[in-house]
């Protein structure tokens, strides 16, 4: 069959499914991958056939202008969430919706026409794909697939607040004499769909199933039909340092912030970044530290057994490690698990998954997490003593990786997606 992968133009939301492209490539199927021309790089590579569609978009100024739209704020308002539950508000608020309105624009007859989505389905159209697996922020994928009759999917990578948003809505419209509360997210979707000669339903938001990512006992409460699939961790085609090939001879920490905190949170990571090092510096042991030019500018002199690298592969780097200190990204948590090293998470911020993916890592003995308001060098000092030497959080991190293995690898996967297609197809 033909499968045709879209994805949101980041790294981030390529690297998760390119182990499941490359399984239904050794399967014999035929694989495309299509996002905005700025990807087309990182995905051939991955080995993989890229497919520019749409124009080069700037995320940062995306998230910013989301950030005040007022139709965005009235989607999440409706929705009545929980005041104390903020993250669970500010990630779909500020993270789904912000994706959500580069491809259903809220102000339609300013913005004008999204390239992207007329580019997908001509070539959906032109290719005619069998199965379309879309990320959860590449909203034009299931209208590709329902132009060209293509089965369609999501690929879960993170928590599903979308479909947690959709089934809130839905339990608010269920209470016997109580108020309808407008669905804003379709209505913003009309204009659009009613271009592409589309109408309105569930399955253009949440897809006819989801492929899920996110690891066993985090997923959010929702009754959905979800395939379990085991994260892979991949960073790209590297070239092995020859610096890494060498045993350390000291514990080797290595110390990441992830890529998104350099584009869109350099300023307020740089008081974490101070506290980091001042730990460092008084750790008897080797930090790696992928920081870059503009995250060390302001943070004074980097300690002698820190040493700061643009960036290295995670998956060759720690096989290494006896530790990792991260910001709670998925990707990261993956691979750290995959290689058995214990994780700190200090200060995760709200609005995303890095809060419950640093909660999971505590809840279940296999890191520590610090709250932000308690991050300071000396609660970092005390947090990676025990890292480096509580058998404990190594044990939690067995049991982590044993779960991770209980969860179907990507070539046990395709077999139960090639008999989904022929279900759905149309």
């Amino acid at each position: 069959m033909r499968v045709l992968f879209t994805v949101m133009p980041a790294a981030a939301h390529l690297q998760p499914v390119v182990p499941l492209a490359w399984a239904l490539r050794a399967a014999g199927h035929e694989v495309c991958v299509a996002s905005h021309p700025n990807m087309a790089e990182p995905i051939n590579a991955a080995g993989l056939t890229a497919v520019p569609v749409g124009r080069v978009e700037d995320l940062g100024a995306l998230m910013r202008s989301a950030a005040e739209d007022p139709v965005l704020e009235a989607i999440t308002t409706s929705l009545r969430t929980d005041p104390e539950d903020l993250n669970l508000r500010n990630a779909f608020r500020y993270y789904q919706l912000a994706a959500f309105s580069l491809y259903y624009p809220t102000r339609p007859q300013e913005d004008g026409v999204r390239p992207m989505v007329d580019d997908l389905v001509e070539f959906a159209r032109a290719w005619r794909p069998d199965l379309v697996l879309w990320d959860p922020l590449s909203f034009p994928g299931p209208v590709a697939a329902r132009a060209c009759g293509a089965a369609h999917a999501r690929i879960q990578y993170g928590l599903d607040y979308t479909a947690w948003a959709r089934q809130r809505l839905h339990e608010l419209n269920s209470v016997p004499g109580g108020p309808v509360v407008e669905d804003l997210m379709a209505a913003a979707m009309g204009p659009e769909l009613e271009r592409v000669g589309e109408v309105f339903d569930e399955e253009l938001i949440r897809g006819q199933w989801t492929v899920d990512l996110v690891p066993p006992g985090l997923q959010l409460p929702l009754d959905l039909p979800y395939v379990p699939l085991r994260r892979v961790p991949y960073d790209g085609a590297h070239v092995f340092p020859e610096w890494l090939r060498r045993r350390p001879e000291r514990p080797r920490v290595c110390l990441t912030l992830g890529l998104s905190t350099r584009k869109f949170l350099a300023v307020d990571s740089a008081a974490l970044i101070r506290d980091l090092l001042a730990m460092a510096a008084e750790t008897d042991a080797d930090f790696v530290a992928t920081l870059d030019a503009s995250q060390l500018r302001s943070v004074g002199t980097v300690p002698p057994n820190v040493s700061a690298l643009d960036y290295v592969p995670l998956e060759l780097l720690l096989p290494t490690c006896s530790a990792i200190v991260h910001h709670g990204g998925g990707g990261t948590f993956a691979s750290a698990v995959a290689h058995r090293v214990p994780q700190l998470v200090p200060g995760p911020g709200e609005g995303g998954d890095r809060l419950a993916f640093a909660a999971y890592i505590h809840e279940r003995g296999a890191g520590l997490m610090i709250e932000r308001e308690d991050v300071s060098a000396d609660t970092l000092r005390e947090s990676m003593a025990r890292l480096l030497h509580d058998p404990g959080l190594r044990r939690g991190t067995d049991r982590l990786h044993d779960d991770l293995l209980a969860v179907p690898a990507p070539r046990e996967v395709v077999p139960v997606l090639e008999r989904l297609t022929a279900d759905h197809r149309g």
